[in-house]
C-alpha cells in the first residue's frame, strides 16, 4: 500500500522556529526564578524540575531538541548527497562533507564533546576573558578551513538557496562563536548570574534559529527541485549485497580497530597510576591523636600573613584567649587552621610532619611568637 506525505518547507520552518523561541522564553523565566527567586534550599524537586528547560544546562529537554534538529538536518543532507551522488552530479562529494559535518555536531550537541576539551585547552594557554572557553582556539581555524573548502560550493549553488545558507551560517556561527565569547567574558568576570545565562540563551537560540533556517533552506531545495523519495520493503535476495554495502562495513570495522588502537597505544603511553592512599584530614588525625589532652581547634576563612589586614585582630585574639597556638595556613584555599590551648602537646615541627602525611604540599606553620609578631605588624620570621 503506499503512503504519501507532502511536506511544506515554510511550515515545518514556522513550527520548528516557534518551538525553539518557546523554549528560549521558557529558560529564561526558568533561570530567573532559579537565580533571583528560588534559592539553594529550596525543594530539590521543584530545582531539578526548573533546571529541566534550561538551554545553559546539559541532559535538559532543549538540548534534546537542539540536538533533534542537527540530525535532521544531517539526514536531509545525506538524502541530497545519495542522490547527487547518484545521478553523479558536481560537488556530491560536498553534500556527503556537509551531511558527516552535521552528524558531529549533533553528537556533540548531546555529548557536549567540545566542552570536554574545553577545560584542558583553557589550563593548557591560560586563557580568559571573551577565550574564558577555550574550545574557539581549535573550532575556529577549523571554521576558516571549511569556509575556504565551501566557497566555491556555496556560488554553485542557487541564489535563493545560497542566500538561506548564509542567513543560516551567520545565525549558527554568530552564537556558537560570537555570542559565547560575549557570555564567556561575562562568565569570567561575574561566574554564573542571571546576566551570564541570559546571554547564553540568546546564543543557544541563535544556534537552534540558525539551524532551522538551514533546515528550511534544505526543504525548499528539494522541493524547488521536484525530489520525491519512495520506500520499499521488499527484502532483496539473500546473496544479493552491494559492493557498495560490503565496502561501507569493512571501512567501518577498519575504523573501530584503528580507533582502539589508538586508544589502547595512548593509554600505554600514560605514566602508571600510583595506587591511591587512604588519607584523613590533618585536623582530624590532631583531633585523634591528641583526644582528652586540652587541643582547641579552629578553622579559619583568612590566610594568617603580615600582607594581610584581617590577620593582625585574628592573631590578636588568639592570644588573648590562648598561651599557645600554632597556625596551619593552606594558600591554596585560601583558609587556615588553628591549634590552641593553654599548652599544646606537639610543637611546630611535629604538627608539620602530620601535616605532610596526610597528603598536603602547599602549607606554611605558624607558631605562637609568629603570631604575636603578626599582631604587632612585625615580619614573621622564615
Amino acid at each position: 500500500m503506499p503512503f504519501e506525505l507532502n511536506l511544506n518547507p515554510r511550515r515545518i520552518a514556522l513550527f520548528l522556529a516557534i518551538l525553539a523561541l518557546y523554549l528560549a522564553e521558557q529558560s529564561l523565566i526558568n533561570e530567573y526564578l532559579l537565580e533571583n527567586v528560588l534559592g539553594p534550599e529550596s525543594n530539590p524537586l521543584a530545582l531539578s524540575f526548573l533546571d529541566l528547560f534550561s538551554v545553559n544546562a546539559e541532559e535538559t529537554i532543549p538540548t534534546w531538541y537542539a540536538t533533534l534538529l542537527l540530525f535532521l538536518a544531517a539526514v536531509l543532507l545525506a538524502f541530497i548527497a545519495a542522490s547527487k551522488s547518484r545521478s553523479k552530479a558536481p560537488y556530491a562529494a560536498h553534500w556527503i562533507g556537509l551531511s558527516l559535518i552535521f552528524l558531529y555536531l549533533s553528537m556533540d550537541e548531546g555529548a557536549v564533546i567540545h566542552e570536554i576539551f574545553s577545560d584542558p585547552l583553557q589550563a593548557r594557554f591560560n586563557t580568559s576573558g571573551y577565550l574564558t572557553f577555550a574550545w574557539v582556539i581549535v573550532y575556529v581555524p577549523l571554521l576558516i578551513v571549511f569556509a575556504l573548502l565551501y566557497l566555491r560550493f556555496l556560488f554553485h549553488l542557487p541564489p535563493r538557496t545560497r542566500n538561506l545558507f548564509i542567513l543560516a551560517g551567520l545565525l549558527y556561527v554568530g552564537g556558537a562563536v560570537v555570542i559565547e565569547a560575549i557570555s564567556a567574558n561575562r562568565y569570567s568576570i561575574d561566574g554564573v548570574t542571571f546576566a551570564y545565562l541570559a546571554i547564553a540563551t540568546v546564543e543557544e537560540l541563535c544556534e537552534m534559529l540558525g539551524v532551522v533556517v538551514f533546515i528550511y533552506a534544505l526543504l525548499s531545495y528539494l522541493s524547488e527541485a521536484g525530489t520525491t523519495a519512495e520506500l520499499h520493503f521488499a527484502a532483496p535476495p539473500p546473496t544479493a549485497v552491494s559492493s557498495f554495502w560490503r565496502r561501507l562495513v569493512v571501512a567501518g570495522m577498519g575504523l573501530i580497530v584503528l580507533f582502539n588502537l589508538a586508544l589502547f597505544l595512548w593509554i600505554s603511553a600514560q605514566p602508571p597510576r600510583t595506587a591511591a592512599v587512604d588519607t584523613i584530614p590533618f585536623y582530624q588525625t590532631v583531633t585523634e591523636r591528641y583526644e582528652g589532652q586540652g587541643v582547641i581547634i579552629l578553622g579559619i576563612n583568612e590566610v594568617i600573613t603580615l600582607d594581610n589586614p584581617a590577620a593582625p585582630p585574628i592573631a590578636t585574639s588568639l592570644l588573648t584567649l590562648f598561651e599557645d597556638v600554632i597556625i596551619v595556613n593552606l594558600p591554596g584555599s585560601q583558609t587556615s587552621i588553628a591549634f590552641a590551648s593553654q599548652q599544646l602537646p606537639f610543637d611546630r615541627n611535629t604538627l608539620a610532619e602530620i601535616v605532610r602525611q596526610s597528603g598536603e604540599t602547599e602549607f606554611v606553620v605558624l607558631e605562637t611568637a609568629d603570631l604575636r609578631g603578626i599582631a604587632d605588624n612585625i615580619p614573621v620570621r622564615p
